[in-house]
């Protein structure tokens, strides 16, 4: 089965054969600052990391051993209690993973399980070797009902994460998390983890070519696939401005790994407009006057506005 065979005539149907996509290119232009950031207070909590270590040393190769039996554990539970997808499972799964792996020639073998509860509805898991994504049914199916693109969206914002090694510092953050010292260092590792979140969606945008799809998807995240067709963009571009415009709503951010889900579905935006102009004016074409004047704020306040014009067309 072929999603874009048989999606043939459907808008947002993903053309497998689109051209690679080297996440080297579109990174996040805050990515960059904020891993020097990370690295740098890690290096300098060194000492401290190697004398907390050094006290509970046997404890801690004990805990090691433990996390990779529960990580083997963990995963023999999925091929147990999930579906993992394969060409006979889940074919239209399969082969967008497949078409993604190719688009961001990534070779490393990724395993993918659809099961019934997932939180936050989809998650990577890379740690010691381990790299596992995980969809919830439900969320998966409305991703399937009109445009492939959708799920390509989803599965390329993983692998994309994999193939530019957003995960590199999970042990240290397991490690530090049992030293009982992670939320003295978790300030400076957090940014680093929203700018990943945002490149993400941009290297799903990219491979799937189209923004419609690709807000759909954070539409769906932040009120599930039921409610997704009632959201209006004009909508969640109002309610942006008021995140960036309110303190308390942009330093509830500051405390987590994870960035606003108004603020993911402006960046793809703004990535879009530096990206693939074309498809941007399409968007902005469907705003009213309103929305358009909201998201020029926006756009004026993204990282993006201050970049040369792109021409990555993926």
């Amino acid at each position: 089965m072929n999603p874009e065979r048989d999606g043939a005539g459907a808008p947002g149907a993903v053309n497998s054969r689109r051209a690679a996509v080297n996440p080297g290119e579109v990174r996040h232009p805050y990515e960059g600052s904020r891993f020097a950031l990370a690295s740098v207070v890690l290096v300098l909590a060194a000492p401290f990391i190697v004398a907390a270590a050094m006290l509970v040393i046997s404890p801690m190769v004990v805990f090691l051993v433990a996390l990779i039996f529960l990580l083997r554990l963990w995963k023999a539970r999925l091929l147990g209690g999930a579906v993992r997808v394969t060409p006979n499972s889940f074919p239209q799964i399969y082969e967008a993973l497949a078409t993604v792996r190719q688009q961001l020639n990534y070779r490393r073998p990724v395993d993918l399980y659809v099961l019934d509860n997932v939180d936050g509805k989809t998650q990577l898991v890379h740690l010691l070797g381990h790299r596992v994504i995980l969809l919830e049914g439900g969320f998966a199916a409305g991703l399937q009902e009109e445009q492939y693109a959708r799920l390509h969206f989803i599965i390329a914002s993983h692998v994309g994460a994999l193939k530019s090694r957003h995960e590199r510092f999970a042990l240290i953050s397991v490690l530090l998390d049992y030293l009982k010292i992670l939320k003295f260092v978790s300030p400076f590792l957090n940014p680093y983890y929203r700018a990943t979140a945002y490149t993400g969606d941009q290297i799903g945008y990219l491979c799937v070519g189209r923004l419609e799809a690709a807000l759909s998807v954070l539409a769906r995240l932040m009120v599930g696939n039921e409610m997704s067709v009632q959201v209006s963009a004009s909508g969640i571009l109002g309610q942006a401005v008021l995140v960036r415009r309110r303190r308390m709503a942009r330093y509830s951010q500051l405390l987590s790994e994870s960035p606003h889900l108004v603020n993911r579905y402006v960046n793809v935006i703004a990535f879009a407009a530096w990206a693939n102009r074309q498809d941007y004016e399409r968007f902005l074409r469907g705003l009213d006057r309103d929305a358009q004047e909201r998201l020029q704020l926006l756009l004026d306040a993204s990282p993006h506005a201050n970049r040369a014009p792109g021409s990555i067309s993926a």
